[in-house]
């Protein structure tokens, strides 16, 4: 569905002030605001502003078009593993790719270890196969995820992470396609809760400063190096993260 929304126009168009439309935005709130005034799509090179004052994890680099007939994919070209180098592929003018860059902007630590993860599981995966060759190239990919890259995934695309204090219940939306489901009018019904216990949290449950956020970010880190799998992932129906 999103793929036939992403060529409207009138939805890909850049929008700097998307973020005051929902209140489900308000964790991207302060990374987004540095382009709330842009009236055209930033640069990707500009993305790296996000991390302006502060240690940067990665850079974004703007994401070059494979064309026909396509070079033989290698093990150090492959996504993760160039997160890995410190580089985030991206596509220019593309809001799934711009949402991504404002998570890891709010979520460093989560991305990074979401990515790092992901690189390790492909990774065992080739070398179970023998599928990378001695020059770097590789013979095939996975036709398919693994349980545990699943559960990444859903994460990262749909990830809301739930905290509760006793009977205090805070929810906070990780997936940058629900952000891009919101942007683009087509929320998405159902995401999957990340459940953290938030009793030692050093701030109010109810903050949204920089401090809370990442506190967040160091708990979601932990979280995603522990167990995973898409049965510990409860399904949470989107309206219920407005509660």
């Amino acid at each position: 569905m999103l793929r036939l929304i992403r060529s409207d126009p009138a939805l890909s168009r850049f929008d700097g002030r998307f973020f005051e439309r929902d209140a489900l935005f308000w964790p991207l709130s302060r990374a987004a605001g540095l382009f709330a005034e842009y009236t055209q799509w930033p640069e990707v090179a500009e993305y790296d502003r996000l991390f302006e004052g502060r240690e940067s994890p990665v850079r974004f680099e703007l994401q070059a078009e494979v064309r026909a007939p396509k070079p033989p994919r290698r093990a150090d070209s492959l996504y993760d593993a160039c997160i890995m180098q410190g580089r985030v592929p991206t596509r220019a003018g593309c809001w799934h790719d711009f949402l991504n860059a404002l998570v890891w902007a709010t979520f460093p630590r989560a991305k990074r270890a979401l990515h790092a993860r992901q690189h390790a599981v492909v990774g065992r995966w080739l070398a179970a196969h023998g599928s990378v060759a001695d020059d770097g190239s590789i013979a095939r990919l996975p036709n398919a995820r693994t349980r545990e890259h699943d559960a990444l995934a859903l994460i990262d695309e749909g990830g809301v992470v739930v905290l509760s204090r006793g009977a205090e219940r805070r929810c906070v939306v990780f997936g940058h396609a629900i952000f891009e489901g919101l942007v683009m009018h087509t929320p998405s019904m159902i995401a999957r809760a990340v459940e953290i216990d938030a009793s030692a949290a050093p701030v109010a449950a109810d903050a949204a400063d920089a401090a809370w956020l990442g506190w967040v970010d160091e708990r979601l880190a932990d979280r995603i190096a522990g167990p995973l799998s898409p049965e510990l992932l409860p399904r949470l129906p989107l309206v219920e993260a407005r509660s």
